[in-house]
This record gives C-alpha cells, sequence and structure tokens, in this order.
C-alpha cells in the first residue's frame, strides 16, 4: 500500500500520481521528474516577459510538460512546441497538455528540428543540470526513482547547457529568447556558455528563495564564426 512503498522512500508523487505546478494539477509517474517549485520562476519569468501572445515557444527536455502546458495555458501563445529524447516522458506530457494543443516531438536535443524551418521566438529549457558525482548523494526519492536522464548533467553539470547554447541560435528568430533553469551555482558558467556563442542581454535571475535559478540572454542572430 501507499504507506508501505512511502517508507521504501518512493516520492509521494508518485504514490498520488500527481503534483501541482502553476496552480495546476499534473500526472507524474516513474518517468518523469517531478515538478519543482524551483521551476515556477522559469514559468513566472518568461509569462512576465512575454506580453504577445502571439509568438512561438519550445520547452526542450519537457519531461513532465509542466513547463510547455503551462506557458499554452497561462500564456495563450499562438504556438507551444515540446521535446524530449524519452517516448516515455513524452506520453506522460501529451496526457498533461489534455485539451491544450501543445506540439511534442520525440528528439534528442535539436536533432528532429530543421534550421531555418523550425524556428521560435522564445526557447525555454530545464535541462538536466546535476554533475554524475552528486547524483549518488542525493535523497533516495530523487536518487533511486525519479529518472537518472532527467537529472545527470554528466560530468560537470553543464552538458546540456553548451549543447543548448551551440544550437538554440540555429532555431531562434533574430532578437529571440532563451530561459534555461540553473543549478543554484551555475549562474557564471552558464553565463559564460552564452556569452561565447553570441548571446546579449544575459542576467540571472533569482527564484523566490533569492537562489539563481533562471538564466535567460536575447539572440542577435549574428552568423557564427
Amino acid at each position: 500500500d501507499g504507506l508501505e512503498r512511502r517508507s521504501g522512500r518512493v516520492p509521494l508523487q508518485h504514490i498520488l500520481g500527481t503534483q501541482e505546478f502553476m496552480g495546476m494539477e499534473f500526472f507524474v509517474n516513474a518517468h518523469v521528474l517531478i515538478p519543482r517549485q524551483d521551476t515556477e520562476t522559469l514559468v513566472e519569468t518568461v509569462l512576465n516577459e512575454q506580453k504577445n501572445r502571439n509568438i512561438s515557444v519550445l520547452d526542450m527536455c519537457t519531461g513532465s510538460g509542466c513547463i510547455a502546458v503551462s506557458l499554452k495555458a497561462l500564456g495563450g501563445y499562438a504556438r507551444v512546441a515540446a521535446a524530449d529524447i524519452s517516448p516515455e516522458a513524452l506520453e506522460v506530457a501529451e496526457k498533461n497538455a489534455g485539451t491544450y494543443p501543445v506540439e511534442f516531438r520525440q528528439s534528442d536535443m535539436f536533432a528532429a528540428f530543421e534550421p531555418g524551418r523550425d524556428m521560435f521566438d522564445v526557447i525555454v529549457s530545464n535541462p538536466p543540470y546535476i554533475p554524475s558525482e552528486v547524483i549518488r548523494g542525493l535523497e533516495p526519492e530523487v536518487r533511486d526513482h525519479e529518472p537518472l536522464g532527467a537529472l545527470d548533467g554528466k560530468e560537470d553539470g553543464l552538458y546540456f547547457y553548451r549543447r543548448l547554447a551551440e544550437e538554440c541560435g540555429r532555431h531562434l528568430k533574430l532578437g529571440g529568447r532563451v530561459y534555461f533553469e540553473i543549478g543554484h551555482d551555475q549562474g557564471a558558467a552558464v553565463t559564460a556558455l552564452l556569452e561565447e556563442n553570441g548571446y546579449r542581454n544575459i542576467q540571472v535571475i533569482k527564484d523566490a528563495a533569492g537562489m539563481d535559478r533562471v538564466v535567460r540572454g536575447t539572440w542577435p542572430g549574428q552568423i557564427r564564426k
């Protein structure tokens, strides 16, 4: 029963099958990262800064779909797309989208997106960002029950930010923006990666607890060297 599973450190959200996020209920299971309150900072930042509803938004590494579905539901953006490498995660995300029209695509990062054709005004991502070494020390609820692929940012935790910084520009319209959730100690490193790849107006945004949580930058669209 639930108590037994909970005493075995199965997360409560997996037992109940739901987690609240941005005032909405999301279905969760072992195939997706449980939505965290920290991530509401990412969604709120986009909603506060992107008032034009007639834009296209891509959520890369969508997992449960909580970011993409919240942006569609609360932002009312014209086009919201979401991608994940995991077909099991996408099943959960599609269930969470319900009647909201979010386009889902199975893709290893941008592999299934065509530069020049698949273009967006905004790309958001909460990628895996925990250094591999650190994962072993996490609470059993996280380490043993949440999908490793949604947590593991490889050796230094920055693997996916490198790929995002290098690849997002091929899929952003001129003046488009990126918004990435980060670990509390990754602001400077992710800022540097965006700078190296030609982004402008880069800013680190803090969460409700005063920790660095989101990095955003603007793509001026110059040709890459």
